[in-house]
C-alpha cells in the first residue's frame, strides 16, 4: 500500500508509521522495515549539531529525555563527541541528571573519568558541584576516580560545598 503526502513523494505504510512515531517523540529503530528505521535514525540525527554547536544527543541528555537518548544510542550517537564547552555526554548527564542517565551512558561505554577540555573536570567534579548525591553515588559505583584533579588542582571532594557530597567523596 502506498500513500501520497506533501512530505513524502511515495511512502510505504511502515515509512509513514516511522515518521509519525518520530514526530511524536518515538523512533522505530526496531521496525521490521530496515529502510524505515534507517530513515527515522537519519531524521533523529543524534550527532547533528544545533546553531550553537551542541549535538542533538547532548540536548536530549540535558532535557532528560531518557527514551530518546536510548533511541539515539541505537542510532549511533557518539559518546566521545563534545559540546562547545568541551563537555562529553557523560559530563552533561552528571550536570543535569538523573543518575539513571549516568548509568545508561556508562553501560554503553562512556568513560567515567573523561576530562573536559577547558577545566579538566571529570563527570565526578561536575556532580560534586551540582550537589546531587544520587549522581555522585552512581559515578562512584560506576568506577569514578576520586583522586583525579582538575586543571586548577582540585579533586571533586575539594570542590564539594555540600557536606553530604563531601562525605561521599572522602
Amino acid at each position: 500500500m502506498t500513500f501520497k503526502t506533501r512530505t513524502f513523494r511515495s511512502a510505504t505504510l511502515p515509512g509513514v508509521a516511522a515518521a509519525l512515531m518520530l514526530s511524536l517523540g518515538f523512533i522505530a529503530v526496531t521496525a521490521p522495515d530496515a529502510g524505515a528505521a534507517s530513515a527515522a535514525c537519519k531524521k533523529l540525527d543524534p550527532n547533528g549539531q544545533d546553531a550553537g554547536g551542541d549535538t542533538n544527543f547532548a540536548l536530549a541528555i540535558r532535557d532528560k529525555k531518557g527514551d530518546i537518548v536510548k533511541k539515539m544510542l541505537a542510532c549511533g550517537a557518539k559518546l566521545d563527541m563534545k559540546t562547545t564547552e568541551g563537555w562529553y555526554p557523560l559530563h552533561t548527564a552528571a550536570y543535569y541528571g538523573p543518575a539513571s542517565m549516568v548509568d545508561l551512558l556508562v553501560s554503553k561505554g562512556a568513560d567515567v573519568n573523561v576530562r573536559g577540555d577547558y577545566d579538566g573536570w571529570t563527570p565526578l567534579h561536575m556532580a560534586a558541584q551540582q550537589e546531587d548525591p544520587t549522581i555522585v553515588k552512581a559515578l562512584l559505583k560506576d568506577g569514578a576516580d576520586k583522586t583525579i584533579k582538575s586543571s586548577s588542582g582540585k579533586t571533586a571532594a575539594e570542590m564539594a560545598t555540600d557536606p553530604t557530597i563531601a562525605a561521599l567523596l572522602k
